[in-house]
């Protein structure tokens, strides 16, 4: 059963016998787009587990032998999204702490993100702790210039549909596209950079068009499709690593 707070949350050993992480499959109850496994560790802390989604009623995470989980739901409450389109993934983003609200009551969904925002959120979501820089980015933006993510040029500069995609494609290891056909009526205006990214993120669903059939590759990504294409991104990646 879910619980909705760690000190009333059951914890669960999974013994799977294996020096390797397995991919387990937990039968759950209630579960909604916040719901995610938390990992107890020996000192008493507890880290979400980002990477932990729900398949088939089940919560499906990799674990070593031995690993003591709980299963919360993780949900923060926005008052500006409960009736958008993105609310079940940026309840789902929220709930992996991977990018929060900008107060304590609101999400602004509709509102822009920052290329510095995305290197954060990527680091969170690669394990790193981003806090305690000289600013709040500094740290997540070393990590991605450090790891090819980003060049990190233009920080605080919005975060286009095209640099958005680019950027989870070299996370996910810059891996070949199937198709290399883009039949969207903008196609031809998505820069050459981004191209393979631009295939492979439509091929695997992350990245849709807009109801006028273009694809938009330069426009601004709000905050709302962040979080759609990262739950998209999230699911994807727990199926294949």
């Amino acid at each position: 059963q879910v619980a909705y707070n760690s000190q009333n949350a059951s914890s669960l050993t999974l013994h799977t016998g294996r020096s390797y992480p397995v991919s387990v499959a937990i039968p759950t109850r209630t579960t909604s787009p916040g719901t995610v496994a938390v990992l107890m560790k020996a000192d008493g802390s507890e880290t979400v587990v980002k990477t932990s989604v729900i398949q088939n009623g089940s919560l499906v995470l990799d674990v070593p032998d031995g690993a003591c989980i709980k299963v919360l739901d993780n949900g923060k409450t926005f008052a500006d999204t409960n009736q958008h389109w993105a609310r079940d993934a940026i309840a789902f983003t929220s709930a992996r702490d991977l990018f929060s609200g900008t107060s304590t009551t609101a999400f602004t969904p509709d509102g822009p993100m920052g290329r510095d925002m995305l290197m954060t959120v990527l680091a969170r979501f690669d394990g790193v702790d981003t806090s305690g820089g000289s600013t709040w980015s500094e740290k997540g933006m070393a990590w991605a210039v450090a790891n090819g993510i980003s060049d990190g040029s233009d920080p605080t500069g919005r975060i286009s549909r095209e640099q958005l995609v680019t950027m989870l494609y070299r996370y996910a290891g810059s891996p070949t596209s199937d198709s290399k056909a883009l039949s969207f009526g903008d196609a031809q205006s998505v820069s050459g950079y981004a191209r393979e990214s631009m295939c492979w993120a439509v091929e695997k669903g992350m990245l849709r068009g807009y109801g006028n059939g273009l694809l938009a590759p330069k426009g601004n990504a709000t905050r709302a499709e962040v979080a759609a294409v990262l739950k998209r991104f999230i699911e994807l990646f727990s199926q294949t690593a």
